[in-house]
């Protein structure tokens, strides 16, 4: 997990698997990248090869506090099985695409 700040933007970045080995941590992380407040979160899922319930429900309910924080939480290039497990949750509205536009990401937009 890495993290690129430019306030109130700033940019997750996750690997690897997304599961209940992992998700506490994933949890911590987006939770205190959150705490700030009017926070507008990417999290570029692009190289997470795996995800299970656990994650999105780890990514739902930092997106769930980004929003009650005057913030957002947006996916950036979520790999197939990802986007996949999103439709099949109808998760999209919840959990939006974000897309780079030459600098930080914007929020809510297909990419």
């Amino acid at each position: 997990m890495t993290a690129v700040s430019d306030p109130p933007s700033a940019t997750v970045v996750l690997d690897g698997e997304i599961d209940i080995a992992t998700c506490p941590a994933i949890r911590r992380f987006l939770m205190a990248a959150i705490s700030g407040g009017d926070v507008h979160l990417a999290v570029d899922m692009s190289g997470v090869a795996f995800i299970d319930a656990g994650g999105i429900g780890v990514l739902v309910a930092a997106a769930n506090r980004a929003r009650e924080v005057g913030g957002s939480l947006s996916l950036l290039a979520p790999s197939r099985q990802v986007r996949r497990l999103l439709d099949v949750l109808h998760l999209d509205a919840i959990l939006p695409a974000a897309r780079r536009s030459g600098g930080p990401f914007v929020a809510g937009r297909a990419a």
